[in-house]
């Protein structure tokens, strides 16, 4: 058992999935699943329950979260304090982040930003955006990165770094490749798959069809998903329409495979914000402020993506 270990298994068990926790960490899902097994057949237990959502500690799985967070803590303790009195310039920098920048953005971006400093050990944790925001505050983290657009108080210092339109996405079956706009009220008796009920997305969602004098309860809600990958494979198999960010499903609806539906007579014109947050007056230093300073400027973080993007492309070509 070594530490690495613990990072992957935390890592799996805030992104609910094999696959998003493999390109977060930059291993394949091959070696991530290995190392997961060799846990459960060292402790003879299950760690993960694996289901069309994605997957979900058990008992024990939560159990091992719960003295992995301590273990990694004490681990980052230690290195710190050594790196100290060795002269070191390696430094740990703790990086909050809510879902979509976390699986969608981040990991092409920390990849580049890692390359360029090496001696920055960034620790990425997933959660959503009021638990980053309470991280901050209890100072567990150094930087966030959240989605959506809500109101933190003075404390908190904001800078807004992209914009992504929410799209309403249905199944490109012969039925939506003829209806590609639908009214507020047939969406309300459509098959509708929906974020957790803590999710930004909800909460912003909700807010708009209040607005119009509706309420996300009245939606004929079929499925509740905790994150956006599976949520996108649940509208591919058919089983209801969804709100996604764009570039989540930006694939996808270019290769056919899903559809843009857009709301008759409403102007369904959400845009998921991702900004980074920090303590108000604090001043960043070192590699803390490289890294600050590498994911507000525009023309950095979404470029990494683009570069991943293309590698990945060309991959498969």
């Amino acid at each position: 058992m070594n530490i690495e270990q613990f990072e992957i298994f935390r890592t799996i068990a805030q992104v609910k999935s094999f696959t998003r926790a493999a390109k977060i960490l930059n291993f394949t899902q091959p070696a991530i699943s290995s190392q997961i097994k060799s846990l459960e057949q060292y402790y003879n237990v299950e760690l993960f329950e694996r289901g069309s959502s994605g997957v979900k500690l058990t008992e024990a799985g939560k159990k091992f979260y719960e003295y992995g967070e301590k273990i990694l803590a004490l681990f980052n303790e230690m290195e710190a304090e050594l790196a100290k009195i060795s002269g070191s310039t390696k430094e740990f920098i703790k990086l909050g982040a809510s879902n979509s920048p976390g699986n969608y953005f981040l990991p092409s971006a920390i990849k580049v930003f890692k390359a360029r400093h090496p001696n920055a050990y960034v620790r990425v944790d997933i959660a959503h955006s009021y638990e980053i925001i309470e991280a901050l505050r209890e100072r567990s983290l150094d930087i966030g990165v959240i989605e959506g657009d809500m109101s933190y108080g003075p404390d908190i210092e904001r800078h807004k770094i992209s914009s992504n339109k929410l799209v309403l996405v249905a199944p490109a079956n012969a039925k939506w490749k003829k209806i590609r706009n639908i009214s507020i009220q047939d969406l309300m008796r459509e098959p509708f798959i929906a974020r957790e009920e803590e999710a930004t997305l909800r909460y912003l969602f909700n807010s708009y069809l209040k607005s119009i004098g509706y309420n996300l309860d009245d939606m004929n809600i079929v499925m509740e998903i905790t994150n956006w990958e599976a949520m996108k494979q649940a509208v591919l198999n058919n089983v209801g329409l969804a709100i996604i960010p764009y570039p989540v499903v930006e694939k996808e609806i270019k290769e056919g495979k899903l559809v843009e539906i857009a709301l008759e007579g409403e102007n369904l014109q959400l845009n998921w914000n991702i900004e980074v947050v920090v303590r108000s007056g604090e001043t960043l230093t070192g590699l803390k402020k490289e890294l600050f300073d590498f994911l507000t400027s525009p023309d950095t973080i979404w470029k990494a993506e683009e570069e991943n993007i293309t590698q990945n492309k060309m991959r498969f070509i």
